[in-house]
């Protein structure tokens, strides 16, 4: 008798539970959180930093079921890491780069092929708003790996004021590398103050030099990215101009070789150098480690310059920030959200706002009337045409390791400068030989 009644009470039990399953499953999948994992480089910066966990809030609270779990990765160790995940079968969900990293990671099956989500949102009618050289960055056989954020040219920015109290007119900056050479000989009174200061270091340098390198006519490879060019008397001037500014002319601060691109800000912040290679994002950065500076009324940009008597279609470098996924990722329709909501134009109106950067959508840089205001944005954006990217190969972030490397044992007196650019231009061909 006890053991039916026990029985008759365990078998209630379980269909009560049963029900219990029955009815709340679906709330309790309704209420199920999913995170995805985001990796930037920027994330460690402390402008940037917050304004993207601002919009990670933002985008929480419009879709309350997923949480973005933010991942700063140092920009020298970007590539690195996420190879290393993404051989591993990780990686975050999802991820920015630069421009030297997706051609790499395309080739090496690192990324997912987001057409079916570009299809599902109107395809072509989608893209239509981004610039073409924007999309020739992700977009391989017809297929779209990645969309735009972000696009700028790389200009030289200099401080107005010490242009003045050196005695030099700030509203003549340097056209060309001559020029250069001569302003920053007058801006540079050791030990406390420089003219200038080139990045040589890994964060930043695939932005800088290349405009020097094309600047004096010369390049990295031949025009097919077959061979190494630097054994062209425009590349060999190039190099010589920036190891003589370090070595002959010492108007860098000491130990060039280990500044990166957020190095050179902090010195050009507390006035210990004058000019700098940067762009739109140059401005707050540099305001914001150094209030007193007063960087948005002393702070100016103009052209990279160029060797005297070149006329040049393609001179100066393009930056692009672009948000990719990786394939293997467990939330693909939960990622997509987080890549078109970050890259919507509501928020990229929010990253001029912030961070004074330009667009990929044409239809921001063309309307937004902060854009249209600035002293700053016209100037950059009038320089896009004038730009282009390095080689779209997967081998460019290793020829610019290769290259960066003879550069530092050039300045660095370990090598001389002719040995040290034959060498790299030997290892180069070696590369694409592979």
């Amino acid at each position: 008798m006890l053991r039916r009644k026990l029985s008759a009470v365990a078998l209630v039990f379980v269909l009560a539970i049963v029900l219990a399953i029955g009815v709340q499953s679906p709330m309790a999948q309704a209420q199920k959180k999913v995170t995805i994992t985001y990796a930037d480089w920027q994330l460690g910066q402390v402008i940037w930093g917050r304004i993207l966990r601002e919009s990670f809030a933002k985008f929480e609270r419009l879709n309350p079921n997923i949480k973005v779990q933010d991942q700063p990765i140092a920009l020298a160790q970007l590539g690195t890491k996420l190879s290393v995940a993404a051989m591993g079968g990780k990686g975050p969900d999802v991820f920015a780069t630069t421009a030297d990293l997706p051609r790499q990671f395309i080739d090496n099956g690192w990324l997912k092929d987001l057409t079916p989500f570009v299809e599902k949102e109107g395809g072509e009618k989608f893209l239509e708003d981004f610039y073409p050289v924007s999309l020739k960055l992700v977009t391989v056989d017809g297929k779209t790996w990645g969309i735009p954020k972000n696009i700028v040219a790389m200009m030289l920015v200099y401080n107005s004021q010490m242009f003045k109290d050196a005695g030099l007119d700030p509203s003549n900056p340097p056209k060309n590398w001559e020029e250069f050479l001569e302003s920053a000989k007058t801006l540079t009174k050791p030990p406390t103050q420089w003219g200038t200061v080139i990045v040589m270091a890994k964060a930043g340098f695939d932005l800088r030099f290349p405009g020097i390198l094309r600047g004096h006519g010369g390049s990295f490879l031949t025009k097919d990215w077959k061979r190494s060019a630097l054994d062209s008397p425009q590349a060999k001037e190039a190099f010589n101009y920036v190891v003589d500014l370090v070595r002959k002319y010492k108007v860098m601060p000491p130990g060039p070789d280990a500044v990166g691109a957020n190095e050179a800000r902090r010195l050009l912040a507390p006035k210990k150098v004058a000019m700098i290679i940067g762009t739109m994002w140059t401005i707050p950065e540099v305001s914001g480690m150094n209030p007193d500076l007063h960087g948005w009324e002393v702070l100016e940009m103009t052209p990279v310059p160029i060797k005297k008597g070149l006329d040049l279609k393609t001179h100066t470098v393009l930056y692009q920030k672009s948000l990719f996924m990786s394939p293997n990722t467990e939330h693909p329709e939960e990622a997509w959200k987080l890549i078109k909501f970050i890259t919507d134009p509501e928020q990229m109106q929010t990253w001029f706002v912030w961070q004074s950067m330009l667009s990929c959508r044409k239809s921001v840089n063309e309307t937004f009337p902060p854009i249209l205001q600035s002293k700053y944005a016209g100037l950059v954006a009038k320089e896009i045409p004038r730009g282009d990217f390095l080689p779209l190969i997967p081998q460019t972030p290793e020829i610019l390791d290769t290259f960066r490397s003879a550069l530092t044992s050039a300045v660095t007196g370990m090598e001389a400068a002719d040995a040290a650019l034959a060498r790299a231009h030997a290892e180069i061909n070696e590369i694409l030989a592979r």
